[in-house]
């Protein structure tokens, strides 16, 4: 500011004009503070325009979401899908949509939560594992499971940084006979493993062979009577329980029935 009264002052000596020094620093003072009345201007534009482009850019993205939310939200009410959704660990789950009538599932809330009410106990106990698996480790399913009026209803489980997602989606005439073998093919591979739970409590030794009559299973008292390590080393190493020519007497009495029944020596 000195600067400038001194320079003005100058230029007003050569000039051959009167003036001094209060007036001179007065014009001085003014001159600075319009130049940065005028900087400060430039400089409210600039961010006035970039701030109203901001703006802009923002309307559009909340109308696309808007957009996005308001068909998500017709979907997930459509009357063949309902979706739980958890928002945080501490609060109750959200239901969207609703399932057909005939499926068996119920409107209310809390009885749709007890799975176990209104699905068959395999179905349930499967749903539940899954979901807790969910919820715990993040783990997505896909599942078929059966409602107790024996409508087969396809469930999926999807887990995002923010929510916990359950869709039960009702299936189609075509879809749910499919639905129903794969049903039929989670309870018939349900009831093998119990069978081969039982098989493996026996006491006597017990033995299943694949169809080019290689040993495919045996229990633990088989793994003890061929002295194996354990029953998977006896199948892998195909340790035999009976002798050549006892096995083959089984085999071509199979051809003929199923049972073979006979003492061996």
């Amino acid at each position: 500011l000195l600067g400038l009264a001194a320079h003005a002052e100058t230029v007003a000596q050569s000039a051959g004009l009167s003036v001094s020094t209060v007036e001179v620093m007065q014009l001085a003072m003014f001159a600075g503070v319009m130049g940065a009345a005028l900087v400060s201007a430039i400089f409210l534009i600039r961010e006035r325009a970039r701030t109203s482009a901001q703006n802009a850019e923002l309307r559009t993205r909340i109308a696309d979401v808007n957009a996005a939310l308001q068909r998500s939200e017709a979907l997930l009410n459509l009357r063949d899908q309902r979706v739980v959704v958890w928002a945080s660990e501490n609060k109750k789950p959200e239901l969207i949509g609703t399932l057909p009538l005939e499926s068996g599932a119920p409107e209310d809330r809390a009885a749709f939560l007890a799975f176990g009410r209104w699905l068959m106990p395999r179905s349930a106990a499967a749903l539940e594992h899954a979901v807790a698996a969910l919820r715990e480790k993040a783990r997505a399913f896909d599942l078929v499971i059966e409602t107790q009026a024996g409508v087969p209803l396809e469930v999926q489980g999807r887990k995002s940084a923010a929510h916990v997602l359950v869709r039960f989606v009702s299936l189609s005439e075509t879809l749910r006979s499919q639905a129903r073998l794969k049903i039929e093919n989670q309870r018939l591979s349900a009831d093998y493993e119990t069978m081969l739970g039982l098989l493996d409590a026996l006491k006597m030794p017990t033995w299943l062979r694949s169809a080019d009559g290689r040993l495919k299973w045996v229990n633990r008292a088989y793994a003890e009577a061929v002295e194996a390590q354990n029953a998977e080393a006896a199948v892998r190493e195909a340790k035999e329980f009976l002798g050549g020519q006892a096995r083959e007497q089984i085999a071509e009495q199979h051809k003929a029935r199923p049972v073979f029944e006979q003492t061996l020596s």
